[in-house]
């Protein structure tokens, strides 16, 4: 599904095993930066290998300052059509690609079709991890002529990422990985490029396995929402996403300035988030330690925004939103980080939800510019989640609420390479409006100029069962979700 054939790749004999790849020795010089992967990865690509085709997919973890941890490889899959261009995005009206052929080569990727399999990709994680670098499977033949093109695909995943996510890239590593396995030795090659300035070298890397699934700690939250956005006139032309995310940055911006309480305690931001007495702890006794390990509850505080002095700005306004709700949020951070990494990881994840939703209603929905005071209400898509697998860690997607459970199975099989059940999957986490939380939305004021506070707890501020949503009167549309 997401790999093209080429007949000079020989499946390896089924005697071979994992332990005979070869690791590239240049990560001894003391350079670089190591990355730990689970066994796992080993097993997929020697599966790769075994199909005898030549692949590129994603790499996705965490980042950390120490080191930094890869969770699973995802192939990418192959070119679709009627994907929206992004070169078009502001306009009103954008163009669709053609459906594009297999890329004879990895010299002849499409660095955006790996682009946007990577932004797909990263509206499915939970916050703490990332897309965070590139995997390719391939003879030597092929792989040489491609180090350009392929450092083009590393800078092009930043590009997309931050215009998607512009918020998550205030305090990242800015390290990328690039892993090369070829398909003749199956040597490994590992190496990083800052992706912060195009100018930068790739550098080498030590790519390290290890057969202990490591510690995972999950956090999560429910933060309660309730923004008003006034959309200016010189917005109109814009498109619907364009125009929603330009509004509500302001909002995601409070949340990155506010405080978190972990386990309803403020603490210093470089101390370690599990207590050091629980590390260590090794074999059989840390695999139990991490089954029965209990989720972390993280609370939210933010500035009210009627209190931040600013100066009063006049605007022509054509329509006005309000944005309700109450976002699920989960994340996941390794067992060594810090309180200020778990913080982040979490914000992420709160952040990263509320855009994405924007952005799949903004696709699903045709906006029809007519001036109109009437409100017309749609849902939003729901939150699923479900675990990778063999480890603790999670990913989501979002579903409307027409959307069949076998099409969601397809489509967390295409873009993570995960094959689930509908049992697999958490279905309860968020639910679909009732026709009362509707009516009790389109009923509420809408003539409030600023915002209310964001809640410090699960269901403070609304209450449990509340709805997520857009309102734009002129132009009005409501977007729901609600949790269970």
């Amino acid at each position: 599904m997401a790999t093209v054939d080429y007949p000079q790749c020989p499946a390896p004999a089924a005697a071979d095993h994992v332990s005979t790849f070869i690791f590239d020795d240049d990560a001894d010089l003391g350079m670089g930066r190591t990355i730990v992967a689970d066994e796992q990865s080993q097993s997929y690509i020697l599966d790769i290998l075994k199909s005898g085709k030549w692949c590129i997919g994603l790499i996705i973890g965490q980042l950390t300052s120490q080191k930094d941890y890869a969770v699973k490889l995802i192939r990418t899959p192959e070119p679709v059509e009627d994907e929206c261009s992004e070169d078009d995005e502001d306009s009103a009206a954008p163009t669709k690609k053609r459906k594009k052929s297999r890329p004879d080569s990895l010299a002849s990727v499409d660095e955006q079709w790996v682009a946007q399999h990577a932004k797909q990709v990263t509206r499915m994680l939970p916050g703490g991890i990332d897309v965070i670098g590139v995997f390719v499977v391939a003879p030597p033949k092929m792989t040489q002529p491609a180090q350009a093109k392929l450092r083009q695909v590393l800078f092009a995943i930043q590009k997309v990422q931050k215009r998607t996510f512009p918020l998550e890239n205030d305090h990242n590593i800015t390290d990328r990985i690039l892993l090369q396995v070829c398909s003749e030795t199956k040597k490994f090659t590992c190496r990083t490029v800052d992706v912060s300035d195009p100018k930068n070298d790739l550098r080498p890397a030590e790519w390290k396995v290890q057969s202990s699934s490591e510690a995972w700690l999950k956090l999560q939250s429910r933060v309660s929402v309730n923004i008003h956005i006034n959309i200016p006139q010189k917005s109109q032309d814009q498109m619907f996403f364009k125009r929603i995310q330009g509004a509500i940055l302001p909002y995601c911006q409070r949340i990155q300035d506010g405080i978190v309480m972990i386990d309803d305690k403020i603490r210093s931001g470089q101390e370690l988030l599990e207590p050091t007495s629980s590390e260590g702890r090794k074999g059989k006794g840390k695999d139990k330690t991490q089954a029965t390990r209990k989720p972390i509850n993280v609370k939210f505080l933010t500035q009210l925004e009627s209190s931040i002095s600013t100066a009063p700005v006049i605007q022509d306004c054509t329509s006005r939103m309000t944005v309700k709700g109450c976002v699920n949020c989960r994340a996941f951070v390794h067992s060594r980080s810090t309180v200020e990494e778990a913080i982040r990881a979490i914000k992420a994840d709160f952040i990263r939800s509320l855009i994405s939703r924007c952005e799949l209603l903004s696709e699903d929905i045709d906006v029809v510019e007519e001036e109109t005071s009437v409100k017309e209400l749609y849902d939003t898509p729901i939150r699923v989640f479900g675990s990778l697998p063999t480890s603790p860690i999670q990913f989501c997607d979002y579903v409307f609420q027409d959307e069949k459970i076998d099409e969601v199975i397809q489509r967390i099989k295409e873009l993570l390479d995960v094959r689930v059940t509908e049992n697999d999957l958490d279905l309860t986490s968020e639910k679909v409006a009732t026709e009362e939380d509707w009516s009790r939305a389109s009923s509420s004021p809408l003539e409030k100029s600023t915002g209310e506070a964001i809640a410090v707890s699960p269901g403070q501020g609304i209450p449990l069962g509340a709805v997520f949503g857009v309102v734009v009167l002129l132009l009005s549309v409501v977007l729901y979700f609600m949790t269970a």
